[in-house]
């Protein structure tokens, strides 16, 4: 595990002096505490390009090939805040493996990716406020083993394990365009850097408020993601976009 200690000073002073803010414009808010809970589906086509030294491996998977490989999959948004400030989980997390036969090996692959983002935003209008601003720290996880067998007389020949941790500070921001009573429109895009090589994410949401008082929302969207890291001399870039639906649970 790598930690950058120069992104989690930064990123850890920024969150002590933010909820120090936060504890004092809540003493002077009138409005109560919220939460938003969003369970949401992704289904991406992933390009993965993969440098060890001077040679390129690369390929492309849809979402109805990862359907076929993913053990166990989650992915998740938590929020919760009081007058200008809020704070915020989101995590993505995946469990898939897959074997592949060629010319005399087969090969038994497992992969496990964790995408944590925790961070503070800062409403300047309050909690319903279109627009705000918001910081943290984004960690990213990638574990990796390969398994290879001969064919056909099964015969173990090795194997390769990988596990890496990223940990870098993100900045990004949210607006919201508000298209009818019912309808809006959910905006985001952030960056990050650190230990990894640099992330990106952008996503676009219509939301659609349902229930007795219009709180919850129906979301369905569009969201691309991009990042780049190296361990060991290898350098790898995944790139993930395709639409998104979830529901929001708001109270």
């Amino acid at each position: 595990m790598r930690i950058n200690r120069w992104i989690l000073i930064p990123t850890a002073a920024f969150l002590a002096l933010c909820s120090i803010s936060s504890a004092k414009a809540g003493g002077h808010s009138g409005d109560k505490f919220s939460w938003a809970v969003t369970p949401y589906l992704w289904a991406p086509n992933t390009t993965i390009d993969v440098a060890l030294g001077d040679t390129n491996i690369g390929g492309e998977v849809s979402f109805s090939d990862i359907l076929d490989t993913i053990d166990a999959g989650f992915m998740g948004h938590v929020e919760g805040g009081k007058g200008n400030w809020s704070a915020f989980v989101d995590l993505t997390y995946v469990d898939a493996s897959d074997t592949t036969e060629r010319t005399l090996i087969r090969i038994a692959s497992e992969n496990t990716e964790t995408f944590l983002d925790l961070a503070l935003a800062w409403h300047p209008g309050g909690m319903h406020d279109a627009f705000n601003v918001f910081g943290g720290l984004r960690y990213t996880g990638v574990e990796t083993r390969f398994d290879f067998v001969s064919v056909p007389n099964d015969t173990p020949l090795g194997s390769q394990r990988s596990d890496s941790d990223f940990y870098d500070a993100l900045l990004g921001l949210r607006y919201r365009f508000d298209l009818s009573d019912r309808w809006s429109l959910l905006t985001r895009g952030d960056v990050s850097f650190g230990d990894s090589e640099g992330t990106l994410l952008v996503r676009a949401s219509f939301a659609y408020t349902v229930g007795e008082r219009r709180e919850n929302r129906i979301l369905i969207g569009y969201q691309y993601k991009q990042l780049e890291f190296e361990d060991s001399g290898v350098t790898t870039k995944i790139q993930l976009q395709g639409p998104t639906a979830g529901f929001s649970f708001r109270f």
